[in-house]
């Protein structure tokens, strides 16, 4: 055997180590990429083979492969190398030579995972055809003295006949003879990775984690492509002790997968086309959705995702498209207090079934059909599905009811790359709008499913007759009266319950109507705020000059009080713009509320629209409001939170139109001397005839981030303060969303 000192570098040696240990986080992330690896050399299986005893010290661990192998050349001066450029196929190309595989470790540093898992390395790898094998020796301790450079390092390489790189007996389970893998034509050639003196105890938590992180480790799409391409696939099995032996076994994805309650199958391209299937499957019906996604200025200045519809984008020329496509996606959805159908053909428990969908729960992303850590992962809620569902529990999705496949090419999506470390994608504006696409995407699910759902699961949050409706006991008083006759107590106590029902839903229709309040409250101090920097900017310039022209006032002579004029004046006027932004805040101020007063519906119409002055200008918007003047008695306050609980709405989905047809339009008429009525009529894309019965209730909404209160807060105005109502008109004066209010009190 023969001695070798390293590299031609002169790095030092704890670099290689801090490389293995420190950029890979774990045991089960280093076995991972020690199996990449074998991908890379066009295997197409792998037996991860440990053999006890499983003790820190002890034990060891084996990586096998049936991949291209390695000449002493290539060991001794390309892979103990990092970020060499060995993985590079014929001409330069990213792929493999044989089944043109896109590499998966170019950064060089998986082979460095060996260090984080065991104190020595053995290495026994042979070329197709080759009349030799190499055996390598690495002890791992050398790497931590400080002072040694890494040619200081010594490396025991040998040259020997060659023996089956996968012998018959001990590993026959990964090549077939009993079990479900085909067997292997040829034994000749591959490699064995064997890491001795582990650097941790292994227990079923690992064991756990390593046979989950392997089944998601190639996607199924990956895998069924590859049998298109002539690639024989990528096999992986996992070969534990006797102890552990529940464990050893072909990894597969678990069962669950094959039993979602809903599907999404799509595709974004580069130019941002979404294309996708929805399957839901109680229904046995598809449901296609084709759209234009692009990111639109919002009125801070920020780019936010938007739907576009036909023809939209000859208006927008200030959009922009997504930086994260070509993507595809597959995602499959349970609900999870419906698992019959599962726990029919699974013939589990629910509670071990909620156990496996807990464990493969995630949205995960591909790369060229391998995995990316850590999306996916147990609690990586990437998306932030969970925080999004808190905000609408009865609409949105949580992390643990979604399996997710992701697929994304290094070569056409560049801006999605690895941060250093290999675990995660940089955060910047490819991975924004990759997450910006899956919230559309399931948004357009959530949708299907609320109205999958029995409508008893879907509205269980709004009982019957409104949000704030009176609970009816009398069936509960009745069954008493009839199986409790002459038991006071249990009369009175329901008579008591009662009261204090009504009691609490006032107090709730009070702090909820305040919250709403300051809602609107908040939407229009970001409009002051926005408005305000600008006065506010010419004021203290123009005060500034001012105090300089005083300054020089022997400059000016006759002129300085003219100058100082012109600039008061210009001062007045800005600050008439912060006066105006100021009072349309006032009626949502913290002063408590007297009766009802009689004011001109017209003009507090407008006062809502002009908060919206600088959106209705940037989006041209052409607006219609009545020049009548109908006097009403109303609360100001809650005639502007109808109106601006709509004009939000309006402007979220009329910007998805051509910027030459956005139109919004009033129309009011005393119908009687009690009753005023009020069209509301927008030029969008109207309300989906599957959405016409759902959009007023509570927590029902199709924006990817909305809560879904709008409109019901504002039907509860209109009918709880003013005996009216809100309703969705087939036709109005515009081809989009059309609404009627009714105003039947005190008007």
């Amino acid at each position: 055997m023969t001695k070798d000192t390293g590299s031609t570098l002169r790095p030092r040696a704890r670099l290689l180590r801090t490389l293995g240990e420190e950029l890979i986080s774990s045991e089960v992330v280093a076995i991972i990429e020690l199996v990449k690896n074998s991908y890379d050399a066009d295997a197409d299986r792998v037996l991860v083979k440990f053999n006890g005893p499983l003790e820190k010290g002890v034990g060891s661990i084996e990586v096998i492969d049936n991949g291209h192998g390695m000449d002493l050349e290539t060991v001794r001066t390309v892979w103990m190398e990092p970020s060499t450029p060995s993985k590079r196929g014929k001409g330069g190309s990213r792929r493999s030579d044989r089944y043109k595989r896109r590499y998966l470790g170019e950064k060089g540093i998986g082979r460095f995972a060996s260090s984080r898992l065991a104190e020595q390395l053995e290495v026994i790898t042979r070329r197709k055809g080759a009349s030799t094998e190499v055996y390598g020796l690495f002890d791992w301790g050398q790497f931590d003295d400080d002072s040694k450079y890494l040619d200081e390092i010594i490396m025991l390489w040998d040259e020997r006949n060659p023996t089956d790189i996968v012998p018959e007996g001990d590993f026959d389970c990964l090549w077939g003879s009993d079990r479900k893998l085909p067997p292997s034509r040829d034994r000749t050639h591959g490699t064995i990775l064997r890491m001795s003196g582990l650097k941790q105890k292994w227990e079923a938590k690992h064991f756990e984690e390593l046979r989950r992180g392997l089944a998601r480790l190639v996607s199924p799409q990956h895998a069924r492509a590859a049998k298109e391409n002539k690639d024989p696939g990528f096999h992986v099995e996992l070969d534990a002790t006797e102890e552990y032996s529940e464990f050893s076994a072909p990894i597969e994805p678990p069962a669950i997968l094959r039993h979602p309650h809903y599907i999404i199958k799509g595709s974004v391209n580069e130019d941002g086309i979404f294309s996708a299937k929805y399957r839901v499957l109680s229904e046995g019906a598809d449901h296609v959705v084709k759209s234009v996604l692009a990111r639109v200025p919002n009125r801070r200045g920020r780019y936010e995702l938007r739907e576009l519809a036909s023809g939209a984008d000859e208006g927008l020329e200030d959009s922009r498209g997504l930086s994260c496509g070509p993507i595809e996606l597959e995602l499959r959805i349970w609900d999870r207090d419906e698992l019959g159908n599962v726990v029919q053909k699974t013939q589990s428990t629910i509670t071990d079934i909620r156990t496996d969908l807990d464990a493969v729960a995630g949205v995960n992303i591909y790369r060229d059909g391998f995995r990316v850590l850590p999306y996916g992962e147990p609690r990586d809620d990437w998306l932030r599905l969970d925080l999004r569902r808190v905000q609408n529990p009865t609409m949105r999705l949580s992390n643990n009811q979604i399996y997710g496949v992701i697929q994304i090419s290094a070569d056409a999506n560049p801006g999605l790359r690895d941060q250093s470390n290999r675990e995660g994608l940089d955060e910047n504006q490819a991975l924004e709008d990759l997450r910006d696409v899956l919230y559309y995407a399931l948004s357009n699910l959530e949708a299907l499913r609320y109205g999958a759902r029995p409508r008893s699961v879907a509205k269980s949050s709004r009982p019957v007759g409104g949000l704030f409706s009176q609970v009816d006991l009398e069936p509960l008083s009745n069954y008493i009266s009839e199986n409790y006759k002459g038991d006071k107590q249990v009369e009175k106590l329901v008579q008591q319950t009662e009261r204090a029902i009504d009691t609490q839903l006032k107090e709730i229709q009070t702090v909820l109507a305040r919250y709403q309040r300051l809602a609107t409250l908040g939407q229009l101090i970001d409009h002051v705020l926005h408005e305000g920097r600008q006065p506010i900017a010419a004021i203290n310039n123009e005060t500034a000059l001012g105090l300089l022209d005083i300054d020089h006032k022997e400059k000016y002579n006759d002129e300085l009080v003219p100058r100082l004029q012109g600039r008061f004046n210009r001062i007045q006027k800005q600050g008439d713009v912060l006066s105006i932004a100021f009072k349309r805040m006032e009626p949502f101020g913290g002063r408590r509320r007297g009766r009802p007063v009689q004011l001109y519906l017209e003009d507090i119409i407008k006062d809502a629209f002009s908060v919206f002055e600088d959106d209705l200008r940037r989006l041209n918007v052409k607006t219609a409001i009545p020049r009548s003047q109908t006097l009403v008695r109303v609360d100001q306050a809650e005639i502007q939170e109808v109106f601006i609980n709509l004009l939000q709405n309006s402007l979220y989905w009329i910007e998805q139109t051509n910027e030459h047809k956005r139109e919004i339009k009033i129309g009011i008429a005393r119908i009687s001397p009690n009753q005023v009525d009020i069209t509301f009529s927008d030029s969008g894309p109207g309300v989906p005839v599957a959405n016409r019965d759902r959009i007023f209730d509570p927590y029902f909404s199709t924006k990817p981030e909305g809560v879904g209160l709008g409109l019901a807060i504002v039907g509860e105005i209109v009918t709880d303060y003013y005996s009216g109502k809100l309703e969705l008109l087939d036709h109005g004066p515009l081809k989009g969303a059309n609404f009627l209010i009714s105003l039947r009190k005190r008007v």
